[in-house]
């Protein structure tokens, strides 16, 4: 299933940066989204280089448009090129990652240009344009280490993140500096960037509603493996449990060993809530069941105990190509084995003082969610 759904006008992608040749898995990863990507390297003098860039626009019709991925010098070159509204013809998008120079943060580009910057923990030349023939252009260099928030942005006048702690080249997987953390964080809001400079709609949904319809209410589960991604490995891990499988071959077996006819006839589950980005789906999920069996992704080694157990699941979905790339599940464990009878939140550790409980709780954490959704 494709993961675009809207208009099928050319969405062509040029990415550029300082050498001859660019981290593969970066521009095959943007290949499986749907675009044509070319690469462009800043290998010539400046002049040369605009002029190539200015060709990257060639061919495309009327209604279409491109866009650009930079890094580097090439980004600083890129970001002073099209601050300028006649060069911006047919350009919807420009993504930089951890430009060498900036020019004056508070002039705004183009309305017609989205525009998103990536910043390492880095220094960067901040040029500020002549004002007038007496004036000559200023400069300054400044350190960029937080902004404000978990998120980091930066209060400019386009979308500017900072990735504390990375250095650049922290985005190309064949970089020593590469930090998948950032990478990843940086690669969904670029995404969702360009779907939107292209006006192109995703529907991650439908993929992840037929793999959790194989995996909870299936009597094959492992039938939900075309779900995943042939391209790279798809991994699925229940972190409180560290349980799990990645490949193919043994997400099947996993999914075959721990639902469909080896789940409890009692499992039920309910959506809480949904939230869906560019390439990533959220669910809040309440589930319940008799711990009739044993079942070893929630309870393993515990043998059954024919306790009832209600639980919130948050499960994290994450897409490539439309296709499940991989996926997180968490949920309170000790609420868990509370409810089976494993952890007596009054028998407290000897030796620790002041505490006459364990803050723990059972069903009633479960249930307290279930009522503030209304």
């Amino acid at each position: 299933m494709a993961p675009f759904v809207s208009s099928k006008k050319a969405t062509r992608l040029c990415i550029t940066a300082d050498r001859d040749s660019f981290d593969s898995s970066f521009l095959h990863s943007w290949s499986l989204e749907g675009f044509d990507v070319r690469y462009l390297p800043l290998v010539k003098d400046k002049k040369a280089f605009i002029h190539d860039l200015e060709g990257i626009k060639t061919g495309l019709s009327v209604s279409e448009s491109y866009a650009i991925i930079s890094f580097g010098e090439a980004a600083a070159v890129c970001l002073e090129h099209f601050l300028h509204s006649p060069n911006t013809s047919k350009l919807c998008a420009l993504i930089a990652y951890y430009p060498t120079r900036i020019i004056d943060p508070e002039l705004a580009y183009p309305s017609s240009v989205r525009v998103m910057v990536h910043f390492a923990a880095q220094d960067v030349t901040v040029v500020y344009p002549s004002s007038g023939r007496a004036h000559k252009s200023q400069s300054e260099v400044r350190r960029i280490t937080s902004a404000m928030g978990t998120g980091d942005r930066l209060s400019v006048a386009y979308q500017a993140y900072v990735y504390n702690g990375s250095l650049p080249d922290f985005a190309e997987t064949d970089s020593k500096h590469y930090s998948h953390i950032s990478a990843q964080l940086a690669w969904s809001r670029s995404l969702k960037a360009l779907q939107l400079a292209f006006h192109r709609e995703v529907d991650l949904e439908a993929v992840w509603d037929e793999e959790q319809e194989a995996r909870y209410f299936s009597s094959k589960p492992g039938s939900s493996i075309g779900c995943y991604t042939g391209d790279k490995t798809p991994a699925v891990k229940f972190q409180p449990t560290a349980q799990g499988a990645a490949g193919a071959t043994d997400l099947r077996r996993f999914y075959e060993r721990n639902f469909g006819g080896n789940a409890p006839a009692s499992m039920r589950l309910r959506l809480i809530s949904r939230t869906t980005g560019a390439d990533r789906v959220v669910d809040e999920l309440y589930m319940s069941f008799k711990h009739s069996q044993e079942m070893p992704w929630i309870l393993p080694g515990v043998a059954p105990t024919d306790k009832q157990v209600e639980v919130v699941l948050i499960s994290i979905a994450q897409f490539i190509g439309g296709k499940i790339s991989s996926e997180n599940v968490y949920w309170d464990q000790a609420s868990v084995l509370c409810q089976v009878g494993l952890l007596d939140p009054g028998l407290v550790p000897q030796g620790i003082q002041g505490v006459q409980r364990i803050p723990v709780t059972g069903r009633e954490e479960a249930r307290a969610v279930l009522s503030s959704k209304g």
